[in-house]
């Protein structure tokens, strides 16, 4: 008789756990740390609860309210489920830096997103939590994928901070030309603030106009629209001759899209951003099957559905 060593040792071993509250009873942790908060375990299984029922969910605790514990079980389970790729974004690196600690602190498998080097191969076979910032998604040369190209397929994505997430997303999809910059920047400020004199003028804002360009006003214009349409070629010729060096991670999100723009003008810069940012143009995000934003407030939802399309 032949025994089969193998396939003893894999009837044996434990299933991976895909409830957080359950994850977080077998994690190996030290002596000193305590139980999940109320609030904690009660969020966790409302989540797990509702995961398959809508792929976008909100989850809110006050500071101090155990929040990246929160989310890291909340990746965990969906890796364990799924075995596929999940990532965690937050909106800067000293909070990336934060939660790789509590994932060690915890015993929980995470890869720090790494500038320069690709994604880890943990991460894309589904072993390993990816915890990087928002621009790191957000980019026109994401190595997550951009639509038209080949992009990562994600099973889920942990939105950390979402309270603040949508002026750092908005950034992502924003040119600002500075008046300050260096000479070529503020040649470059004129040239294009320029374009819109004559609007101005049939606008009744002219004084204001000339006055915010001198640095002698504080006031920020929006071009109108009309006149923002009409000189889109103009715009998009201007801004191609400068990309390189400048706007190369927002310019492939912009090109295509700037008749959906608004454009601003003060005497700092000449901004140039989405009415919405075009967060669909990354597969990886729009097309995640489970999406998870976390906030310690949020008092008005609706500036997720704006910002994320949730």
């Amino acid at each position: 008789m032949v025994v089969d060593f193998k396939k003893l040792r894999e009837a044996n071993k434990q299933r991976a756990a895909i409830d957080p509250l359950e994850i977080f009873r077998r994690l190996p942790k030290s002596p000193r740390i305590k139980d999940l908060y109320g609030s904690q375990a009660e969020v966790l299984a409302a989540w797990f609860d509702g995961r398959n029922k809508q792929r976008d969910h909100v989850i809110k605790l006050h500071t101090g309210g155990g929040k990246t514990l929160v989310g890291l079980l909340v990746a965990q389970s969906i890796l364990n489920e799924t075995s596929e790729p999940v990532l965690v974004i937050c909106p800067n690196n000293q909070l990336v830096q934060q939660t790789l600690d509590k994932a060690e602190e915890y015993s929980i498998s995470a890869d720090p997103y790494e500038k320069g080097k690709p994604l880890s191969d943990d991460f894309l076979n589904g072993k390993s939590v990816l915890i990087g910032t928002y621009s790191s998604l957000f980019n026109g040369l994401s190595k997550f994928g951009v639509r038209g190209r080949d992009s990562v397929s994600l099973g889920g994505i942990i939105v950390d901070d979402a309270h603040v997430g949508s002026n750092v997303v908005r950034d992502s999809f924003t040119i600002r030309i500075k008046s300050d910059d260096d000479s070529s920047g503020d040649e470059l400020y004129r040239t294009l603030a320029s374009l819109f004199r004559q609007s101005f003028k049939q606008v009744g804002r002219l004084g204001t106009f000339d006055d915010v360009l001198s640095g002698a006003d504080y006031s920020i214009l929006e071009v109108p629209y009309w006149a923002w349409k009409e000189k889109l070629d103009q715009v998009q010729a201007l801004l191609r001759e400068n990309v390189k060096d400048r706007y190369e991670f927002q310019w492939p999100f912009l090109r295509d899209n700037l008749t959906y723009c608004h454009c601003m003008v003060s005497k700092d810069a000449v901004v140039i951003t989405p009415i919405l940012p075009f967060v669909d143009l990354i597969p990886s995000f729009s097309e995640c099957k489970h999406r998870v934003f976390m906030s310690a407030t949020i008092p008005d939802d609706s500036e997720i559905v704006r910002a994320f399309e949730a």
